[in-house]
């Protein structure tokens, strides 16, 4: 999974900045240009020694369930992002996810790579998926990350239009390469730090109701490196939360690991 576009913020002001020398607009409407647009959120806003777990591409009937085990274990609550043609294979599984007190977040319908589709098909897989997550767990997202956090610039345009926050990451151990549970924990404990976002995978697009070791649907690693960094974590005094129950953290970059 490619990193998230860093510089989609940086280009934005750049373009904004280039109208007004030009003539085009006036700071006033280049401002509210950039006010209206959301920026990839790479951190929680919760104040110091508190991170935020990520699931994406699930549910899974395998590793989700697993990954529930683990959270509960360690009184821990994370967010699922979720795609919405595996919402609606694995309803039951999306329920427990809401009933064990976790959020969920909008991953598109089938995870595609935004960049190459039009706009109007952009939001056809926002929607759908958004439509699918509401009516199965009965609670409607607030959250989106883009497949392969690729957030363009029509996407999050279309994040503001339909009232959802676009949440990327600043941990990223890689675990859908599976190098190793213990090389995944050791890259999550490598990155912690206040306000840190960490991805994490529970299932794969498309889902597989028999996913084999080792392949890309192989999430067997993530569950047992879950398992092994969370109580080190929390014996270090991080606590947990979720993205939406804190405002978003406008201008902050992601943290540096401690």
């Amino acid at each position: 999974m490619p990193p998230t576009d860093r510089s989609l913020s940086r280009r934005r002001l750049l373009t904004a900045g280039g109208a007004v020398l030009l003539g085009v607009g006036t700071p006033a409407a280049s401002a509210a240009v950039s006010e209206s647009v959301p920026t990839p959120e790479e951190v929680v806003n919760a104040g110091p020694m508190v991170m935020a777990l990520t699931f994406d591409d699930g549910p899974s009937p395998q590793y989700t369930p697993q990954v529930l085990d683990g959270l509960r274990d360690h009184g821990v609550r994370a967010t699922f992002f979720v795609c919405g043609d595996n919402v609606v294979r694995y309803p039951d599984v999306v329920r427990s996810i809401v009933r064990e007190g976790h959020t969920l977040g909008n991953h598109t319908w089938s995870h595609p790579r935004l960049d190459g589709l039009a706009t109007a098909d952009v939001r056809e897989q926002i929607r759908r998926a958004q439509d699918a997550i509401t009516r199965i767990s009965g609670h409607r997202p607030v959250l989106f990350r883009a497949p392969y956090g690729q957030f363009t610039d029509s996407t999050l345009a279309l994040c503001a239009e339909l009232g959802l926050r676009p949440i990327s990451w600043s941990v990223d151990p890689k675990d859908w390469t599976n190098p190793g549970a213990g090389a995944i924990a050791e890259r999550v404990l490598a990155g912690a730090a206040g306000g840190a976002i960490v991805l994490n995978h529970d299932g794969v697009e498309g889902g597989d109701d028999h996913p084999q070791p080792g392949t890309g649907a192989d999430r067997s690693q993530t569950v047992a490196a879950l398992n092994a960094y969370l109580p080190r974590l929390i014996a270090a005094g991080y606590r947990f939360t979720t993205p939406d129950r804190h405002p978003p953290a406008h201008g902050r970059k992601a943290p540096s690991a401690t």
